[in-house]
């Protein structure tokens, strides 16, 4: 069953530049009426986090959320908590709003201010100018030192008036400088953060669908094999049911901390969802791709994963699904060879890897 209002989504494309919210009350009640039954067939709390993310997917604007839920939907059948929390950190808040309109509105006092102050030396410039020119008419037509000395002393005045407004402008430009320099450091720190995991401080969806495009093409343009890892964690929701969520996220970050060991430094690791990670192999056929998965399940199932001093977790579990990118597929059905593999692992009794390979390979 797809959740979807036609009429309302239509609506909303017309504006999908635009992150407001410009639905009239009817409208959004019409929305409601979706998302909250939704969250009822899945038995999701309706708080503010739930509810954002079943608006966004009901309104349809969002067209990365949707993929990933209806991908989600159709693997699972079922959204979790958990799952839902994941989907909002990486598809609705991963930047930093406030802090972008902050910038932007800085930015903008930058500009004004030195436009303002290069306004006003172009006046003092054109007066110099035409002064210069007066006093050159003049010096020819005047006879005599004393009337010579006038004018010289008129422009002596300008001279100095010039250049104080010159001085004045360079001490504006420095401090623009410097503004304009703490400023691309701050949109330099908010990009950061907008593709990176909160919880495990890894590359978030966001930046692995970008990542993903760009190795593609690379393999696609030099023939460079490219593999992908889906990695899920065995029987996560029972952690989280025996032990709380407190315990869940140090799970999912010494996971993650464990499949960074085992990959190289050209290797990128991200949080695709939930308990599930990928792992992109640029430079690695299958075979070295299958004994990095191999690696990766053995390092995580001979640790005993311990929470504070006298707290044991147990024996944590994973299963990988792996495959080859095959220049002429699309990037999606990479991934989704990726997850038929992880699937066949999980059904096979977990804790295994499991390769999805094509023979047409180049």
């Amino acid at each position: 069953m797809v959740w979807r209002l036609r009429d309302i989504k239509i609506y909303r494309e017309k504006d999908s530049m635009s992150s407001s919210y410009p639905e009239s009350i009817d409208e959004a009640a019409q929305i409601a009426r979706v998302a909250l039954p939704m969250a009822g067939q899945y038995e999701l709390p309706a708080n503010p986090l739930n509810y954002s993310v079943l608006y966004e997917y009901v309104v349809g604007q969002n067209q990365e959320l949707n993929t990933a839920m209806d991908q989600l939907r159709e693997k699972e059948g079922t959204l979790t908590s958990q799952r839902v929390q994941a989907l909002y950190e990486n598809f609705i808040s991963p930047v930093d709003e406030q802090a972008l309109k902050n910038a932007r509105q800085a930015l903008g006092r930058i500009v004004e201010s030195t436009r303002g102050s290069l306004g006003r030396v172009d006046d003092k410039s054109q007066a110099y100018q035409q002064t210069l020119g007066a006093a050159a008419t003049q010096l020819v037509d005047t006879e005599g030192s004393e009337n010579a000395a006038d004018v010289i002393g008129k422009l002596i005045d300008e001279t100095l008036r010039m250049q104080t407004a010159s001085q004045s402008l360079q001490k504006e430009l420095t401090r623009a400088n410097d503004d304009l320099s703490r400023l691309r450091t701050e949109f330099k720190r908010v990009r950061r953060e907008s593709l990176v995991d909160p919880l495990t401080g890894i590359q978030n969806r966001r930046a692995f669908d970008h990542s993903l495009v760009d190795h593609c093409e690379k393999a696609k343009a030099d023939g460079i094999p490219v593999c992908l890892l889906l990695v899920d964690i065995d029987h996560f929701k029972k952690v989280n049911d025996t032990y709380g969520h407190v315990v869940g996220d140090a799970v999912l970050k010494w996971v993650a901390e464990s499949i960074n060991v085992a990959i190289r430094g050209g290797d990128e690791l991200a949080r695709y969802g939930g308990e599930e990670f990928a792992v992109l192999l640029p430079g690695t056929a299958i075979q070295g791709a299958e004994i990095v998965a191999d690696n990766i399940c053995i390092n995580i199932r001979n640790q005993k994963l311990r929470h504070g001093d006298n707290f044991q977790v147990g024996r944590i579990t994973v299963s990988v699904g792996v495959t080859q990118f095959y220049s002429q597929e699309p990037e999606e059905d990479f991934v989704k060879r990726a997850d038929t593999a992880l699937y066949r692992a999980k059904e096979s009794g977990r804790n295994r890897v499991c390769t999805h390979e094509v023979k047409m390979f180049a």
